[in-house]
């Protein structure tokens, strides 16, 4: 990351003023900025407002001191391996709610690393501000009295796995596009559906909801209203207007909560991609491939 100049010439004292500010931003949006400094400082970030980030309009923004606010040590290799590290604030039930943390809200959420010059009466990114690491959060560690957040920087995209492994079930994601995806047409699979009952934190009831048993089987349900607004969670099973969620939901579903419920797919090319979506062109998978039993049974096997 680039030094300015004229911080590199106040580096170059020997008396620095420096303190460590975090700038957050989960997948819906929710903006939050940290310091180590013991009172809030205000910094336009506008300059910073580039893809994926969203901080238009944000020239005034307040980075509050955090009390119990701690990082871990700071590492960058030349390699490929992913530099982490991580911060550690008090479990106060104030900045980072412990619900939201176990419902997975901060999960992915970007984060901007860096440290600013605090004797100067206007902090500026031009002039007196210092990137050291830019990525994305990892699995919090929520503990009686603190929290630890895990900061994983850029290289962690690098992990993911690239080409394809060839299998019986279509590898591609519902209703994603581009060349080798499922590019299937989403109009009328996606329905809008309110809660009606509610057995637990797993099973609820959409009376709306008339489709054939295992319709939502393997889809995904999206909470527009409610204690789970913005979540997005998997489903198990669904029979007769009834969602069995995959794993239970962190916060309260309630009678009334609104949400998207999209339908699912089980990765198979007769009842899913042909029956289900007319899909099968564009199936990913290789149904009809020989197994190992067949390959090696020899000729009339």
């Amino acid at each position: 990351m680039n030094i300015p100049a004229s911080l590199q010439a106040h580096y170059d004292t020997g008396h620095t003023c420096m303190a460590v500010g975090l700038l957050l931003q989960r997948a819906d949006g929710t903006t939050m900025g940290l310091t180590s400094l013991s009172v809030p400082r205000k910094i336009d970030i506008t300059p910073w407002n580039s893809l994926p980030w969203n901080l238009a309009g944000l020239t005034s923004f307040e980075f509050s001191p955090l009390h119990g606010l701690t990082f871990g040590t700071l590492e960058s290799t030349a390699g490929f391996e992913v530099d982490e590290t991580s911060f550690v604030t008090l479990n106060n039930g104030q900045t980072f709610l412990e619900a939201d943390l176990l419902a997975g809200r901060w999960f992915a959420a970007r984060f901007r690393l860096f440290l600013f010059r605090w004797d100067v009466a206007t902090t500026t990114i031009a002039d007196d501000i210092e990137t050291l690491k830019v990525g994305t959060m990892g699995q919090p560690k929520v503990e009686s009295a603190r929290i630890t957040m895990e900061l994983r920087c850029l290289k962690q995209r690098l992990q993911q796995p690239i080409g394809i492994v060839s299998q019986p079930t279509c590898r591609a994601r519902l209703f994603s596009t581009g060349s080798g995806q499922c590019n299937a047409n989403p109009t009328g699979f996606r329905h809008n559906l309110t809660v009606t009952g509610v057995t637990d934190q797993g099973t609820f009831v959409c009376s709306g909801a008339g489709q054939s048993v295992d319709y939502f089987g393997a889809g995904n349900v999206k909470w527009i209203t409610g204690n789970n607004a913005g979540i997005e969670m998997q489903v198990s099973s669904f029979a007769s207007g009834t969602f069995v969620l995959t794993a239970p939901a962190v916060l309260a579903i309630q009678v009334g909560d609104t949400l998207i419920a999209e339908a699912g797919c089980r990765k198979r090319l007769g009842p899913d991609c042909r029956d289900k979506f007319g899909n099968v062109p564009n199936f990913q998978g290789e149904e009809h491939r020989p197994t190992a039993d067949r390959i090696l049974s020899g000729v009339g096997g």
